[in-house]
């Protein structure tokens, strides 16, 4: 769905379908973003020595990181717990 190409879908969205495009659009740029920071790390570490070479986050922080690495924390606390209630009696 392309708001720009069907201008009659945005009067027929609800708020929650919105902001779901809105978030949609969000990732896809930040994705972009990603695989741009990726290639930038390529053509960097194969110019440099070994000890100066830069992972891909290094480089060019994005918001997205800090999404995923919430997304992992939570997982890892939710693992946790459910060990705990295996030990426990």
């Amino acid at each position: 769905m392309d708001l720009g190409l069907l201008p009659h879908f945005f009067w027929e969205m609800t708020l929650v379908d919105f902001y779901r495009y809105l978030i949609y659009k969000q990732r896809e740029k930040a994705e972009e973003w990603d695989r741009t920071r990726v290639l930038m790390s390529y053509i960097l570490n194969t110019q440099v020595e070994k000890k100066h070479q830069k992972k891909p986050r290094q480089i060019l922080p994005l918001w997205i990181d800090n999404i995923e690495k919430a997304k992992k924390v939570r997982e890892f606390k939710e693992d946790e717990k459910e060990k705990l209630k295996k030990m426990m009696p």
